[in-house]
């Protein structure tokens, strides 16, 4: 059992740096969540879809995908602690891979 788990651990691991594919007609949303004045990533950005229970957190690097999406337009909420949040409306998805690049301003 514990040889089927890293194998399964190792084999997840040698994708990274691709982006998933979607399944037949469903889209992916993907992109990255950085500071608007030093780019750097946010991890643990939240990224949800307005009117959906789809939401997903950002990686170390700020890099998120939100899976199987159907084909349509939605506004994205972005929310990180100590950063202004933002909303995105009018977001278009077709049923393929979609990048959305999303710079958030810290408080003030």
């Amino acid at each position: 059992m514990v040889v089927f788990l890293l194998g399964t651990s190792l084999s997840a691991s040698d994708d990274s740096g691709k982006a998933p594919k979607a399944p037949a007609g469903m889209a992916i949303i993907s992109g990255t969540v950085t500071d608007a004045n030093t780019g750097e990533g946010l991890a643990g950005a939240l990224i949800e879809i307005e009117g959906t229970t789809l939401k997903v957190f950002t990686d170390l690097e700020g890099k998120y995908n939100i899976n199987e999406v159907e084909a349509g337009t939605y506004s994205l909420k972005v929310k990180y602690i100590s950063y202004e949040e933002k909303s995105l409306p009018s977001i278009q998805v077709n049923a393929k891979d979609n990048s959305v690049d999303i710079q958030l301003e810290i408080k003030k």
